[in-house]
This record gives structure tokens, sequence and C-alpha cells, in this order.
């Protein structure tokens, strides 16, 4: 047949072919375009949040948000430790805590001037005589500094002597207590006791019962035991041949 018809034929062929691979191409770049579009609208739409997300958003080399297929990351934020209040941590020796287990040995001479002293001294007697609680009146002791717990022996056998005789019983009893769990040392028992020792005459003038009194309370601190220390105690007083004999 004619060459010219089939050649008309194949030309016909070639736009069709053509025609339909431009078509396909123009599909295949609209799906590509629409791809693109869906995975940066989430991007734009981030953008859109307040200034104060957009940190946490990881920006591309030109300033824009990146576009590749990979979700943004958000930046690691650094926290420090936290820390642990100084009331809930383990709270080192103080002080004070040390005072406190080492109570017996009361406190220390810097703590406290003799004023001081003998205003806590005038508290604590006056207490002791109205309460009659030998249990609370431990700390009168151990509450005063060592070099000064001969002034509460002072004023608590000044006091009894002028007293009734249920008051001197109770400081005997008191000073026995003391002198068992060596709160007060024989030293501050002899120094206490003297005071009184060198006026005892005196006092005996206006209470009979003094030198009886005195006694009591001598034994009670167990001063008696040291028999040079109680004889050179006694000798103070104007009668002292008197005390050593009802001492015996």
């Amino acid at each position: 047949g004619p060459s010219s018809l089939f050649a008309g034929k194949k030309g016909e062929n070639k736009r069709e072919s053509t025609i339909s691979r431009s078509g396909s191409m123009n599909m295949f770049s609209m799906l590509s375009q629409n791809a693109e579009l869906a995975n940066e609208a989430p991007v734009v739409a981030k953008g859109s949040r307040p200034p104060s997300r957009k940190a946490s958003i990881d920006m591309g080399p030109g300033g824009a948000p990146d576009a590749s297929g990979a979700a943004p990351q958000r930046r690691k934020l650094n926290l420090l430790p936290r820390s642990v209040p100084k009331s809930e941590g383990k709270s080192e020796g103080t002080p004070a805590a040390s005072t406190a287990g080492s109570e017996d040995e009361g406190e220390s001479s810097s703590a406290m001037s003799e004023s001081e002293a003998k205003t806590r001294i005038k508290e604590d007697s006056k207490e002791f005589f109205s309460i009659r609680d030998l249990d609370e009146a431990e700390v009168y002791f151990t509450k005063l500094p060592v070099e000064y717990r001969h002034l509460l022996v002072d004023k608590l056998v000044s006091s009894a002597l002028e007293s009734k005789e249920a008051d001197a019983e109770l400081v005997a009893n008191y000073f026995m207590r003391a002198a068992s769990k060596s709160l007060c040392p024989p030293e501050a028992f002899e120094q206490g006791f003297a005071g009184t020792a060198e006026f005892l005459d005196d006092i005996a003038v206006d209470a009979p019962k003094a030198p009886q009194y005195f006694i009591k309370m001598l034994k009670a601190s167990a001063l008696d035991q040291d028999e040079e220390r109680c004889k050179q105690l006694l000798s103070k007083s104007a009668d002292s041949e008197k005390l050593l004999g009802m001492l015996a």
C-alpha cells in the first residue's frame, strides 16, 4: 500500500505518545507539588505560634523553617540539679548540740557572767522551795558553770537555816542527790558552806536550830567523809568545837 498512509499513522502515534508522556509528567509534578505543600503546611503552622515557642523550631540555613521530611525537634533544656534545703539534708554538729550533749558539765563561763548566775540562782531557789521537786531541781546545778555552783549551795543553805526544819530536810535531800550524781564537786560544796559557817553564831541568835540544820546539810553533802576538809570548814565558826561534837 501507499507508504504515506502508514507514515501519517506513525506521526499521529508519536504525537499521542508525546502528549500522554507530557500529561503524565504534569500529573506527577502536580502530585509532588501537593506533597511538598503538605509537608510545608505543618511548618508554616508552627511558624504561626507565639514568639515564645519559635525557639523550639530548628531553623534552616536561610532563616526559614527546615522543610525536610524530618519532624522539627525541640532544643534540649539543661536542667540544673535540684538543690536540697538545709533542713532536709544532714545537719552537721552544732555548738548547741554539743552543749546539750554535755549538759552535766554546765555552761561555759563565757556564756554566763557572775551577776547573771546570781540572778538565775535567786529565781531557782525561790522555785525550789515552792515546787519542792528534787527531779526538776537537778537542772539548777547542771545549767550553772562549775565555778558558780558554790553560789547555789550558799543560797540554799542560808535560806534553810532561817526557815523551818522541813526546808532544811529538803535541802539536805537535794545535796545528797547532787553529791551522789556528781552534780556539784566537793570543792564547790565546801566553798558554799564556808560563807555561812563564818556567821553561823550570829544566825543562831535569831534561829536557835541553825547549827543543827547546818550539820544536817553538811552530812548530806558528804563533806563529813573528808575529815580534814570538814575540820577546816568548821574552824571558820567561832563555836567550831560544838559543831564538831554535833558532827560526831
